[in-house]
């Protein structure tokens, strides 16, 4: 029998693979808890994330960069820079990204964040579903998205 936990992600996916499906991003499910996701940026190329949902909602996801074709993660050549949102540590910046937190990843640039109380921190807004997570990198991507990392 599935837990209240994994019945939530599960609702969460299902709904981001629906916006998915309409905006016109890849979306491909690799288990219950992780799933990539491939969005355009606004110089006409894709960027794929690797979002690890384990411990959702809990602790926020981990957003990593990935690349489809070599399964490789997080490489300066897969990752987008640009404004405060793509961070020159390689992550994404936001209380929603597991891996932007100091003591969680060592790339992390906040240590004055807490990874448990990632909904109540003022940086996170309304972004609480994996959906409006999504959304803010795409918006990210199309707006702020300067250059590639490598």
């Amino acid at each position: 029998m599935a837990t209240a936990s994994e019945l939530i992600l599960e609702s969460q996916i299902e709904a981001l693979r629906q916006n998915a499906e309409l905006h016109g991003w890849k979306f491909e499910q690799l288990d219950p808890a992780s799933f990539t996701l491939g969005m355009p940026a606004k110089d006409g190329s894709r960027f794929t994330t690797l979002a690890k949902c384990d411990g959702f909602a809990a602790t926020p996801p981990a957003w990593h960069w990935y690349n489809p074709e070599t399964n490789a993660i997080d490489t300066p050549r897969d990752t987008p820079l640009g404004g405060s949102f793509f961070h020159s540590a390689g992550v994404i910046c936001a209380p929603w990204n597991r891996l932007a937190y100091k003591g969680v990843d060592a790339r992390g640039p906040h240590d004055n964040w807490t990874v448990g109380n990632w909904m109540t921190i003022p940086e996170t807004g309304g972004t609480r579903t994996l959906a409006a997570m999504a959304t803010r990198i795409a918006q990210e991507l199309l707006a702020a998205f300067t250059k590639r990392m490598g």
